[in-house]
């Protein structure tokens, strides 16, 4: 069966007709609806509800629009037309919060109709193209918040139903928690928080055109289950990731064993790093002053140089012209082999010649 819409419009209207005689000439004939999916397209139209006019209210929706030739048809045929378009293109397919997003279909405040089963037909119109009819959505003339100046808002209530439209959840089981009306980057927009068995919902309808524009619930994205452990099934719990070496899957952040008795568990008031280690370390009891053990020193086969002495104050020689009698010194010294004594050690092995560690000193 289908719906019957009326506008108030429309009925005041036939009320002042029968109450004072209102000619034609004073009702509007004419109407706008507008389709909106992700391409949103306005359809205006005459009294006998043919299109006079579309306009792409979007990117997509131009789009759509540039291609079309709507001269001379009905609402009903172009509609059909645009709604074969939206599903060849994929539109349909489109999703928000993990499903499929309403088909909206929404007549103007102050629209007239051309019949009472004007929008009705355009529903089941929709209804051809889509498989699930709960995904449509219509906004008739009572759908509107008749509070605010601007009457093009939709009601509060309205978007409550959009919303729990798009989730595909039983709205008697909805409470919400926030209702509130705001303007996001100067989009009027209504953000809706509701809780159903325990999940949590957030969207945002946009007050205009009923369109969600945003949506999540706390079971579609679990934000501490994501798993990179050994035992990964696709979810983490970050508070129990195991990367210790008796790994389970779980890790117990303030028990992990690096020590050297490393049993899974680490007591960090108890870690040993002395000498004398045993997997525990008793801070109060630790010994710093423990004599140090002597090493035999090192044997060094290399002979070292020998001290160098202070310069002896050099005495003026007494002149002897009589030449030594073998002396003991040899060589070519600075003296001209003077000799010092036979025990002057500067002769024979004095450590200055042959091997003393300097070359050929010229002292032997």
């Amino acid at each position: 069966m289908k719906k019957i819409y009326l506008t108030v419009a429309s009925v005041a209207c036939s009320l002042a007709i029968l109450l004072t005689g209102c000619s034609s000439a004073q009702t509007p004939k004419e109407g706008t609806l507008v389709l909106s999916l992700n391409p949103q397209i306005e359809f205006r139209y005459d009294e006998q509800g043919n299109v006079t006019s579309l306009i792409g209210l979007n990117k997509d929706g131009q789009a759509m629009v540039d291609e079309y030739e709507f001269e001379g048809k009905d609402c009903e045929t172009a509609l059909n037309d645009a709604m074969t378009k939206i599903k060849s293109t994929g539109y349909l397919d489109d999703t928000i919060d993990g499903k499929k997003r309403n088909v909206v279909l929404q007549l103007m405040p102050g629209s007239y109709l051309p019949s009472g089963s004007f929008l009705g037909d355009l529903e089941d119109i929709i209804g051809t193209h889509v498989s699930e009819k709960e995904r449509i959505v219509i906004i008739d003339s009572d759908d509107y918040d008749t509070n605010y100046q601007d009457n093009t808002y939709i009601s509060l209530d309205k978007a409550k139903e959009i919303a729990l439209t798009q989730a595909k959840v039983d709205a008697s089981k909805a409470q919400f928690s926030e209702k509130e009306f705001d303007f996001d980057d100067g989009l009027a927009i209504y953000e809706l928080e509701f809780t159903i068995d325990g999940v949590e919902y957030k969207y945002d309808v946009d007050a205009r055109t009923g369109v969600v524009v945003a949506g999540h619930n706390s079971k579609d994205i679990p934000k501490d289950d994501t798993d990179y452990g050994p035992l990964n099934d696709g979810v983490t719990d970050y508070h129990s990731t195991d990367y210790g070496k008796d790994s389970d899957g779980v890790t117990d952040v303030g028990n992990s064993d690096y020590g050297p008795y490393s049993d899974g568990i680490t007591d960090y008031d108890d870690t040993d790093y002395g000498p004398l280690n045993d997997g525990v370390t008793d801070y109060e009891q630790t010994d710093y002053n423990a004599p140090v053990q002597q090493q035999a020193p090192t044997s060094n086969t290399t002979p070292s140089a020998p001290a160098v002495q202070a310069p002896v104050q050099q005495q003026t020689p007494t002149v002897n012209t009589t030449p030594p009698a073998n002396s003991g010194g040899s060589g070519g010294g600075s003296y001209n082999n003077s000799d010092y004594g036979d025990n002057s050690n500067y002769g024979g092995n004095s450590g200055y010649g042959g091997n003393s560690g300097y070359g050929n000193s010229d002292y032997d």
